[in-house]
Formats: C-alpha cells, structure tokens, sequence
C-alpha cells in the first residue's frame, strides 16, 4: 500500500520531483564520473609501464630515475657504461632488455635512442604491446640508421607523416641552440596512441644517437655512399687483368709483379669493406638507463641487489611499481581535492531534494489529514516521506550509472585518441555499488528532517 500511495503523490507533483531528480541525476553522474576517472587515473599511472621488472640507471633515486626514464621529466646528471649495460643484459636471470639513452629533444619532446627491442618487449596498461597506426619499426644496417618512430600525440600535434624529414636538438628544452642540421631523421612509423608518455616520445636508433654526436668524420661515411671502389669493379679488375696475364705469359717479370701487387690490393680492399661493413652503426660508449625483464620474478629482489652493490660501477636498480606508488603518493592530493568537489556537489543535490520535500509538506497537509483519517499511523507518514525521498534518488542513481557506462563506452577511442586518456568501461565494480550505497544512505539522513516533520504534524492531527 506505501508503495502505490507513494507513486501516486510523486505523479501529483511531477513537475518538481523531475527537477529535483535532474538535480539528483546530474550530481550523481558527476560524483560516479569523478571517482572512475580519479580510480582509472591511479591505475593507468600504475600501467604506465607493465611487464618490466627493474630499470637500471646511473647511481641517482628512485624517483629520479622513474621520471627520466619513464616519464621523460628531467635527466639523470651521470650516465652508465655500455660495458655495465653488456654485462648485466647477459646475466643468466635476464630474459630482455631495453637500452635508453636520453638528452636531445625536438621541438619540446623527448627524443629517445633506443633498439628495435623497445618495441618488441615494451608494454603498458594490462601487458598491451606497442602497435603502429602506419608505418613500422625501425630498418636493419647503415642505411636505415638515421630512421625515426614517433609517438601518436606528435604525429598529431606537428602534423608529421611518414616520410617527413625531421632535424633533432641538443638538450631537453623546448629551445634550444644546438641542431643536428647535418642529420636529419626520416620518419618511418607512426605509433598508435597509448594514453602513456610513449604517445609523446621520439624513437631513434641507439647508434644515431652516438652517429649524431662523433666527429663528422665518421658520420659523414655513414649518411653518403663510400667514394672507394666496390667489390665487384675490384672484381672485374682483377679479371682483366687475369686474362692479360695468360696472354703475356713470356711477358717481362716487371709486369707479374704488377699483377700480384694488384691481387695484394684487392686483399686488402676486401678486408676493409668487411670491417667498414661491421662498423657500420657505432657502438655507444654509454647510455642513460636501460630496462630489464626478469626469467621469473622471483629473482627480482636479487638482481637488484646485485646491481646496488655492483663494484665495478655505481649504479642503481629499481621496481617501477614501487617507485610508481612512491611517487604517487607525492601526486596523490589531487584525488581528495576531486572527491571533495564530487561530494560536495552531491551533498548541494541532496539540500535540493530536502528542500522540495519540505516546500511540499504545507501543500500535502490535506493530504496527510486524509491518510490520518483514513488509518494511517505516524509511522506510515515518516515512511511514505522517506520513501518519496529514496525512490527519486536510487531512479536518479540507476540512471546515471547507465549515462556514465555508455557515454564512456562510446567515447574511450575518441578519449585517447584526442587525449591520451585511457578509460576502462568496467563501472560496475563494487567501488560504483559502494558509491550508490553512499548516496542512498546520504539521502535518508538527509530526508530525515522533513520525514521528522511530517511526523509530527500527523501526531497533532
């Protein structure tokens, strides 16, 4: 009987209960859309990268080494050796690793050398791996050393394309002085977005990097054809000069001389095109950090260890999902300061509703004689009002749980794609339930004053 008495005095007053449950439905909404994107937020944080179990740098902190590595925010001052890299990458507990080597830029945007290992092993959020939009990773050999591949909010925002022809900067500044004008890049792929600092990073081979810095001497052999002649027109020499010989054999012994000089020469041609072929992308002498993927998590703690107390060079090993919580709880203010907002808009909804309720109650005193005469106890009074109260505020929860589900389901790939934001779908977990258990017990407090005064008027009737 409460149920449909209720019904029926909410359909008497429509016009007001629809604002006071847009009121309601739009600070639901908001409180619901800030707690998932703040609990998406932490949690795409904690992702930003996945699967690497330690990252090694020059002796600095942890948080330090996080935010050059992953983040791109500062710079390490020290650098380690290729030789520690070498050393500790075939250490039998390592299954992958990652070199980086950071300190040029373009245009404001971190430039990273790196191996075509970081795309094949890097990943973010669940375990995703790295895709590309267009193009692909980088090519094999000299002439494929100065290749680019650009993250998806570059590709974006400079308006860059496959193909385009790109010159990198000393430093990490958004200006700088210093250009490598002499070794423009080519961009050859085009990262899908990711929502991670990798959307604006740009990847170079490790050996451009170290190219980019050496004499121009050595670079300029790198980036232009050898003017040396090639094999096979040392090879077409020596053929012909062969056949000469068979036919001067009774020749003088001035030119079988010359011919084995000439044979001497083709030697050695040979053998420095072997080696110029084998020097043909340098070899860093050092790097800024690299990452590492452990055979079992396990040895996680050991491997670290061993490299913190490494003797040859002062290094450091850290978890990333330690130094991820670590640093979170530095950034982590601006959660309450959102929930807060949320909460406070939802408390403003409710004071909404409390007012309506009360405004009715001398409009409903006729109302409340009739129930009285026709039975009803205070008690059923206090209920009806609260009931009242709680239909409109679970109608207005239901259905900003359902708004927020597909308004987020229908725009995630524009979210990240736009904005790099990365949001899950999933809003039906127990932290929603517990959000919609929160607004209804806050309704019947807040109800509590007008169910109290309808109370008391029906007692006097």
């Amino acid at each position: 009987m409460i149920l449909s008495v209720a019904k029926r005095s909410l359909l008497d007053r429509k016009y007001s209960v629809l604002l006071t449950f847009i009121a309601l439905f739009v600070s639901v909404c908001l409180l619901i859309s800030i707690e998932h994107v703040r609990k998406e937020a932490k949690q795409s944080f904690y992702r930003t990268v996945s699967g690497v179990d330690l990252i090694v740098g020059a002796r600095t902190g942890q948080i330090n080494l996080l935010l050059s590595s992953v983040f791109r925010i500062g710079a390490n001052a020290n650098a380690l050796s290729w030789e520690s890299y070498q050393r500790i990458s075939q250490h039998p507990l390592v299954e992958w690793s990652i070199p980086l080597s950071l300190g040029d830029s373009h245009k404001g945007y971190a430039v990273i050398g790196t191996t075509n290992d970081y795309f094949e092993h890097y990943r973010y959020g669940d375990k995703r791996e790295l895709s590309f939009d267009e193009g692909n990773r980088f090519g094999y050999g000299a002439t494929n050393i100065f290749d680019m591949v650009i993250g998806a909010d570059i590709a974006k925002q400079l308006n860059y394309n496959l193909g385009d022809q790109v010159v990198i900067s000393h430093g990490v500044g958004e200006v700088s002085f210093s250009h490598h004008g002499e070794h423009p890049f080519t961009i050859v792929g085009i990262l899908a977005a990711t929502g991670t600092p990798v959307d604006q990073a740009i990847h170079i081979k490790l050996s451009a990097v170290e190219a980019v810095h050496s004499k121009p001497s050595h670079t300029s052999a790198l980036s232009r054809p050898s003017a040396t002649k090639s094999n096979e027109e040392h090879k077409a020499e020596l053929h012909e000069h062969e056949h000469k010989h068979e036919h001067e054999q009774h020749g003088p012994e001035h030119e079988r001389h010359e011919h084995k000089q000439h044979e001497h020469e083709h030697a050695q041609h040979e053998s420095h095109a072997h080696d110029e072929h084998a020097h043909s992308e340098p070899e860093p002498s050092q790097i800024s950090a690299f990452m590492l993927g452990l055979q079992s998590r396990i040895a996680v703690l050991q491997l670290q260890r061993q490299i913190n107390q490494d003797k040859q060079e002062a290094l450091s090993a850290i978890i990333p999902g330690v130094a991820l919580a670590e640093l979170w709880r530095l950034v982590g203010a601006v959660e309450s300061v959102l929930r807060l907002i949320s909460s406070a808009v939802l408390v403003a909804s409710l004071l909404g509703l409390t007012t309506m309720l009360l405004s009715s109650l001398r409009e409903r005193k006729p109302e409340l004689a009739v129930l009285r005469v026709m039975g009803a106890r205070p008690s059923f009074i206090f209920w009806l009002i609260q009931l009242e109260a709680m239909s409109i505020a679970l109608c207005a929860s239901v259905s900003a749980l359902f708004f927020v589900f597909m308004a987020i389901f229908l725009s995630s790939d524009w979210m990240l794609t736009n904005y790099g934001i990365s949001l899950g779908a999933s809003i039906f977990t127990v932290h929603t339930l517990l959000v919609v258990a929160l607004v209804m017990c806050a309704t019947f407090i807040i109800a509590l004053a007008p169910s109290i005064s309808a109370y008391r008027r029906s007692r006097l009737v």
